[in-house]
């Protein structure tokens, strides 16, 4: 995948002024590099990122000459914005190993689930491993259909990792597990006629002392 960016010069509050040319704001620092501000196409940058996420390599051609190979580590956005308003692009050496988030997906169906007997905790979206750029997995995906009764459950030890990726999370770590239902508990109210006839009682209580109290100063 490539993505076109141009070095800028634009900084500061006058960087708003992109979003309103349909441009976007970023910068890219990493390896051996000092941090490179740049300007690319917003709606560009929108097409490549739905198919590269933050695990996929990106060829960054820069002012039309150079082309380096990236990851989008962060976009930050603006809450009265639609659409990111800068991208931070890390710059990897293909030689050497990086850490990265790869999310968790579920896919298939538990047979309890299915029977309205059981719901999914899943504690873990997504998990931070090390490898070498080109070894990043898109993702993994947690089958759910082994796990047909309550209390099943897949650990990060029970993960087939593929070759070069080490996870740096305790293999310990609960992936996925089915737990029994939970009903909705409602408390039981006090009647409304109820209610009213304890206030009445404390009020007239209260009443009483104060009437005891006046009596006893006199």
């Amino acid at each position: 995948m490539q993505l076109k960016a141009a070095t800028r010069d634009l900084l500061g509050k006058r960087s708003r002024r992109l979003h309103g040319e349909g441009k976007l704001a970023a910068v890219v620092y990493g390896h051996d590099t000092k941090p490179t501000p740049l300007v690319l196409d917003r709606l560009e940058f929108q097409k490549v990122f739905l198919k590269s996420g933050r695990t996929h390599l990106v060829d960054l051609v820069v002012d039309a000459g150079r082309t380096e190979k990236v990851l989008v580590r962060e976009i930050q956005t603006h809450p009265r914005r639609l659409g990111p308003i800068h991208v931070d692009f890390y710059q990897v050496n293909l030689e050497e190993k990086i850490t990265v988030e790869v999310p968790v997906h579920l896919v298939g169906e538990s047979a309890a689930v299915k029977r309205g007997d059981a719901d999914i905790l899943q504690p873990i979206h997504s998990l931070r491993v090390e490898c070498l750029p080109s070894d990043i997995p898109e993702a993994f995906e947690v089958d759910l259909t082994p796990l047909e009764e309550i209390e099943s459950e897949i650990r990060i030890s029970d993960l087939k990792m593929p070759k070069g990726v080490t996870v740096l999370i305790d293999p310990e770590e609960l992936v996925v597990k089915i737990i029994k239902k939970r009903e909705m508990k409602v408390e039981e109210e006090v009647p409304t006629a109820e209610a009213a006839v304890v206030g009445e009682g404390e009020v007239a209580e209260g009443e009483e002392a104060s009437e005891e109290t006046a009596e006893t100063k006199e």
